[in-house]
């Protein structure tokens, strides 16, 4: 009498990416977003009440089986395969919970599944098609989020296709774009000087590159 069938498994699917916020531990993926209860990451104990009590909503809105990132910007936003969407309370500053949570739509463009970078205050992702890198920022006069294509000027920086994203703080920022075919598009970029910069990598002697792992140096990382 006291059994029911989990929301995961390989029949139903499993979350297809997860991550911290507001201080619950969240799962996204199948339509559905998954909080747990207000500091205690491993409960979703629908028995618990008030504003503590777990986040379990239905997304509905075009193709979510796959969401492939959170990122933890002003605002909880999610990349889907047909838009980025926006978690939110009633306000900016309260925080989520069970009853004060609604999505809203902040960019159709739809995102690959590549993790997205974070750097300060924005957000930058893998358009769906592969190639395009878009950056979200807040906008003051909608209270929102909106993006911008910043490969517009270069569309063919991310061709064939990205499949890594990295950042790199110091000595200037930088975001690594690891292709498909092995080289590497690098960001960089100074936003109070309002430099922006794309430089194509290419390993010796026909080495490709795999992965980028950016860690913190001395000096710079």
């Amino acid at each position: 009498s006291s059994w029911s069938e989990g929301e995961w498994s390989d029949r139903r699917g499993w979350p297809t990416t997860v991550g911290f916020y507001e201080g619950r531990l969240w799962f996204f993926g199948n339509d559905r977003i998954w909080g747990s209860a207000s500091d205690r990451y491993d409960s979703f104990d629908l028995d618990i009440e008030g504003d503590s009590a777990p986040v379990i909503r239905s997304i509905g809105d075009g193709p979510t089986e796959v969401l492939s990132w959170m990122l933890p910007l002003q605002r909880l936003l999610i990349g889907g395969q047909s838009k980025v969407h926006s978690a939110q309370s009633s306000s900016l500053d309260e925080p989520l919970t069970n009853t004060a949570f609604s999505l809203k739509g902040v960019s159709s463009q739809g995102v690959a599944s590549v993790d997205a970078a974070l750097v300060d205050k924005e957000g930058y992702y893998v358009q769906r098609n592969g190639k395009r890198v878009y950056e979200l920022a807040a906008d003051q006069r909608s209270l929102s989020y909106g993006d911008t294509d910043i490969t517009s000027l270069v569309p063919e920086i991310g061709e064939p296709s990205i499949v890594r994203m990295a950042v790199q703080r110091q000595p200037d920022t930088r975001i690594h774009c690891v292709r498909s075919d092995g080289k590497v598009a690098v960001l960089i970029f100074d936003r109070a000087e309002e430099v922006r910069c794309w430089v194509l990598v290419e390993a010796a002697a026909g080495g490709i590159v795999e992965d980028a792992v950016v860690l913190p140096g001395e000096d710079e990382d």
